[in-house]
């Protein structure tokens, strides 16, 4: 379906920039998230953002994922505790601070991690298929100036 020609009919929104930049995000999401279940993955996209940065650095706080998330308090311990009950994370004691809990990889979820990767970079790659180095390039350069302009 062309969600573009749909978005045209509605003049209150057509011209919503930030429409077409939430429904683009959102059907990302649901594609990955589609990807990683038929893949046989339980991972939603939402574990899959906690993880890809602690892919980049086990051993994270819960603030500090929440930070790199802009996810609240609330909303990380929920992915938390679904990622623990899947044992691909444990949490542990924070050795300066016992109210901190320090996040890091199960070895099941060091398995995992590479085809995990290879799975978000195929849908990736499909997403953005027929799109040049140079465009991709500019629509980066154009959505953080567009985020630097709202932080």
């Amino acid at each position: 379906m062309n969600r573009q020609a749909d978005f045209s009919k509605n003049k209150k929104i057509a011209h919503l920039l930030g429409h077409y930049i939430n429904d683009t995000g959102r059907n990302m999401v649901r594609t990955l998230q589609q990807n990683f279940r038929k893949a046989g993955y339980g991972v939603t996209a939402e574990q899959w953002f906690v993880l890809v940065w602690l892919f980049d650095k086990d051993g994270r706080t819960q603030q500090e994922l929440c930070d790199l998330t802009y996810k609240d308090k609330p909303s990380i311990t929920r992915i938390l505790n679904n990622l623990e009950k899947t044992k691909l994370i444990i949490r542990t004691e924070h050795p300066a601070d016992g109210r901190s809990k320090i996040i890091y990889l199960t070895e099941k979820c060091k398995e995992i991690e590479r085809p995990l990767l290879e799975i978000a970079d195929q849908t990736q790659l499909a997403a953005i298929k027929g799109l040049s180095k140079m465009e991709i390039a500019e629509c980066k350069r154009m959505l953080g100036i567009i985020t630097n302009n709202l932080l």
